[in-house]
């Protein structure tokens, strides 16, 4: 009786530890490809030289659509090209199965950056986002910041950087409901921006 006690309670440890370790893994693996995707999505507006291809002003907003071109493969046809950065970036979200949502920055938040001018994409595969409301969850959020210039007196900026967050899932149903966990990242300042007037400049 005691040796089979004995073995149910070695049994039960085993296994204890073998939930552990699977979550241990499944979280690393989970934060790992959400970090990558950070990083490729500030690249991206690297390039893009800032959130380009935006478009609406008040409310929910959309991207604009880029030009279009016809095509070269099927006669008669038209294709879309240059359709900016922030379609670039929900396109890369969208074709690598990302499904994460979370809470952004909205002002409420003891963040002294977050002055009312984050932005949340509503749903990446329609293209929308708009200003951060508290208690609204995200696809994901981005925020433009303005370097000042070092000319005493002047209030403009001539160059601006990024930041961005993602978020990743956590595939445990209790824990999903309980943590939002999140990936923040920030791009180099850029001189020559081409959303100048797209989005609100964080101060």
């Amino acid at each position: 009786m005691k040796a089979g006690l004995s073995n149910i309670w070695l049994l039960g440890m085993i296994a204890i530890f073998i939930f552990l370790f699977s979550c241990y893994v499944i979280i690393s693996i989970s934060y790992t490809k959400s970090f990558k995707m950070k990083n490729e999505m500030l690249t991206i507006i690297e390039r893009g030289k800032g959130i380009t291809g935006l478009n609406g002003s008040g409310g929910v907003k959309s991207w604009t659509s880029g030009k279009v071109v016809p095509s070269s493969v099927k006669s008669g046809a038209s294709m879309v090209i240059d359709v900016g950065s922030f379609r670039t970036m929900n396109l890369y979200l969208l074709g690598n199965s990302y499904s994460a949502q979370g809470q952004c920055p909205d002002g409420s938040e003891d963040n002294v950056e977050a002055k009312h001018c984050w932005y949340g994409v509503i749903n990446a595969a329609k293209d929308t986002y708009e200003e951060v409301r508290p208690g609204q969850k995200y696809d994901y959020c981005f925020a433009k910041y303005g370097v000042p210039t070092n000319v005493p007196g002047d209030s403009q900026y001539n160059q601006y950087y990024y930041k961005i967050r993602v978020f990743y899932k956590m595939e445990f149903p209790v824990l999903s409901d309980f943590l939002s966990v999140k990936v923040d990242g920030r791009t180099n300042s850029i001189s020559d921006v081409q959303d100048m007037n797209s989005l609100k400049t964080c101060t």
